[in-house]
């Protein structure tokens, strides 16, 4: 990760079509957006790294990113108790259930229904 100019760039290690990590990497850019503060991932990377020093190889704690989403996900759709939540009562309204919903539903649902305008 690195600054130029005025975006952050992101080089990540591999990809789907390179697993080994050997091809030369083009930077994923994040800009920040001023005028939704909310949403803007330069402040919210700020505002983590006021509140969590990262050591010196990882920027977020633990082994297994995918893993602690899952668990903090798992969490708020189905508490320990099984009590419906709003948000576990909301998805039930909709036909849906929780235990259908994964990472893959937020990345290839809502954010790509957004984006692709």
């Amino acid at each position: 990760m690195c600054w130029n100019e005025d975006h952050l760039q992101i080089f990540f290690a591999h990809s789907k079509t390179d697993q080994s990590g050997d091809k030369p990497r083009d930077p994923r850019r994040v800009y920040a957006n001023p005028v939704y503060p909310e949403i803007c991932p330069i402040l919210a990377l700020g505002i983590y790294l006021l509140c969590y020093l990262p050591d010196e190889l990882s920027l977020f704690p633990g082994r297994s990113q995918y893993k602690r989403f899952m668990q903090v996900l798992s969490k708020i759709m189905m508490p320990p108790n099984q009590s419906a939540t709003a948000v576990t009562a909301h998805l039930r309204s909709l036909g849906l259930q929780p235990e259908d919903l994964g990472s893959h539903s937020i990345r290839k649902g809502a954010a790509t229904y957004c984006s692709s305008g």
